[in-house]
C-alpha cells in the first residue's frame, strides 16, 4: 500500500540508512565546516589588511595576513576534495546497499508484484529514482550539517563585535537557509511526486508497448499507443517546466535576502562605527563577513529544488521496502525454494 509521506518523514527514513557510514559522515561534516570557514576566512583577512593599512586594525600583522591567505588557500581545495570524497562514497555505499534491499523485498512480493500492471514504475524505481539518492546522500545530509555549524561559527565571530550585528547575522542566515528552502520545497513537493509518478507510468506504457508489440501491430493500435505515449510525454515536460519556474524563483529570492542582507549590515556597522561604538576597521570586517559568508546556506536554499524529486524519489523507494506480500503462503515457499537452491 502505498503511502504519501511528508518530507520531513521521508528524510528520516533515508537518514535512518545511513548508521553503518555515519563516522564516514562525521568526517564529511568536519572537513566541510572547516573547509568553508577557511574560504570565508580568506576575505574576511582581506578586510583585515584594509584595516591594517587604516591603522585601525593592528592585532594582526600584515606578514601573518599574507601567510594565513596562502596557508587557507591550499587547505580549502585539500579539505573541499576529502569532503566530497567522503560524500560519494557514503551515496554510493548506500546506494548499493538500498538495491540489495529492493531486490530482497521484490524477491519476497513475487510472483504476484512482478505480474502486475506496473512494470516499468517498477523498473523506474530500481534504476532512476535510487539514483536521484544520490543527491540526498552525497549533498543534502552533510550541507546541512555544515551550513548549521558554519552559520553558529560567523554569528559569534560578527557578534564579539557587536551583539546586534550577530543577530541581523543570525537573521539572514535562518531566512536564506531555511526559510527559502522550506517555502519552495513545500510548493514544489506535489509537482515533484507527480513528476515521478507520471515517469514512472510513461516506463510502463514503453514495456507495454514492447510486450504487446504483435498484438498493436495486429489491431493496428499503432497510433492510440503513440497518442497515450505523447499525453505522457506532454504531461511529463508541464511539471518539468512548473518546477523549473519554481527554481528560479528560489534563486532570485535567495539573492535578494542575501543582497538585502550585506545593505542592512552595511548601514548598521556604518551607524556604529560613526557612532564611535566600534572601530571603522571592525566595521568593514563585519560587512566583508556577511558577504562573504552566504555559501553553504546559499547551497543548502538550492538543494529545496533538487528535493523535490528526490524526496518524492525517496518516499516510492521506502514504500516499496515496507510493502507486504499479497500471498504470505507463496512468499514462504518462495524463501524455502532460495535456501533449498543455495
Amino acid at each position: 500500500m502505498n503511502k504519501n509521506r511528508n518530507g520531513f518523514q521521508v528524510m528520516l527514513g533515508l537518514i535512518g540508512m545511513i548508521k553503518p557510514l555515519l563516522g564516514v559522515m562525521c568526517i564529511a561534516i568536519i572537513m566541510g565546516c572547516i573547509g568553508n570557514l577557511m574560504a570565508i576566512f580568506i576575505t574576511i583577512l582581506g578586510g583585515a589588511a584594509i584595516g591594517n593599512l587604516l591603522g585601525e586594525v593592528t592585532s594582526i600583522s600584515m606578514k601573518m595576513i599574507f601567510v594565513l591567505l596562502v596557508v587557507f588557500a591550499v587547505l580549502r581545495g585539500v579539505l573541499r576534495y576529502a569532503e566530497q570524497a567522503s560524500n560519494h562514497y557514503i551515496a554510493f555505499k548506500l546506494l548499493a546497499r538500498i538495491r540489495h534491499q529492493i531486490f530482497a523485498s521484490l524477491r519476497k512480493l513475487a510472483p504476484a508484484k512482478l505480474d502486475g500492471k506496473e512494470k516499468g514504475n517498477l523498473i523506474s524505481i530500481i534504476t532512476s529514482d535510487i539514483e536521484l539518492l544520490e543527491v540526498f546522500y552525497a549533498h543534502t545530509i552533510s550541507p546541512i550539517a555544515i551550513a548549521a555549524i558554519t552559520s553558529l561559527v560567523m554569528v559569534v565571530f560578527i557578534g564579539q563585535f557587536h551583539v546586534g550585528l550577530g543577530v541581523l547575522a543570525a537573521v539572514f542566515y535562518l531566512l536564506v537557509g531555511v526559510v527559502v528552502p522550506v517555502v519552495n520545497s513545500k510548493a514544489g513537493q506535489k509537482h515533484g511526486q507527480k513528476y515521478r509518478s507520471i515517469y514512472g507510468k510513461l516506463n510502463t506504457t514503453v514495456l507495454d508497448n514492447l510486450y504487446g508489440l504483435d498484438e498493436i501491430l495486429q489491431y493496428e493500435k499503432q497510433k492510440e499507443r503513440q497518442e497515450k505515449m505523447d499525453a505522457f510525454t506532454e504531461h511529463l515536460e508541464q511539471v518539468n517546466a512548473t518546477l523549473k519556474k519554481q527554481e528560479a524563483v528560489q534563486r532570485i529570492s535567495t539573492d535578494t535576502v542575501i543582497l538585502v542582507a550585506g545593505v542592512c549590515m552595511t548601514l548598521y556597522s556604518g551607524l556604529l562605527a560613526s557612532n564611535g561604538v566600534i572601530i571603522t576597521g571592525n566595521a568593514i570586517i563585519c560587512i566583508i563577513a556577511m558577504m562573504s559568508s552566504f555559501g553553504p546556506t546559499a547551497a543548502l536554499s538550492a538543494l529545496s529544488n533538487n528535493l523535490n524529486q528526490t524526496l518524492a524519489s525517496g518516499n516510492r523507494v521506502l514504500n516499496l521496502l515496507a510493502e507486504e506480500p499479497v500471498d504470505r503462503k507463496s512468499t514462504r515457499l518462495n524463501s524455502s525454494h532460495q535456501a533449498l537452491s543455495r
